[in-house]
């Protein structure tokens, strides 16, 4: 069985282009705001959620909140444009094990 990925941005380009990234590797789910993501969570387990931080509504903030109240915690990682270094302390301080302020920078730091 594969490992399971929810991929949480309120944009549908990068949505997509994460599914199809991780498709072949991981049971990829896709949502398109925290409140769509808090429903899949309540169902399903996930072992990593990785999330936009800016998004209409709800924050990835509240979203890293929520996956760590689980009885099954997911990893989460925050992923944003808009990264700063507030940010990403409070992304950290709240349990995410990763923030990446772009996937270039993802990728280039795993490799």
């Amino acid at each position: 069985m594969l490992p399971s990925v929810l991929i949480v941005d309120d944009e549908k380009h990068t949505r997509e282009g994460l599914q199809q990234a991780l498709a072949e590797n991981y049971e990829v789910t896709v949502a398109a705001g925290a409140d769509e993501a808090f429903n899949l969570m309540e169902v399903q387990p996930f072992d990593v959620v990785l999330t936009d931080l800016r998004m209409p509504g709800k924050s990835g903030l509240k979203l890293i909140d929520k996956a760590l109240s689980l009885s099954n915690k997911p990893a989460v990682l925050m992923m944003t444009a808009y990264g700063s270094i507030d940010i990403a302390v409070e992304a950290m301080k709240r349990g995410a094990v990763d923030f990446l302020t772009s996937l270039s920078t993802w990728s280039a730091s795993r490799s």
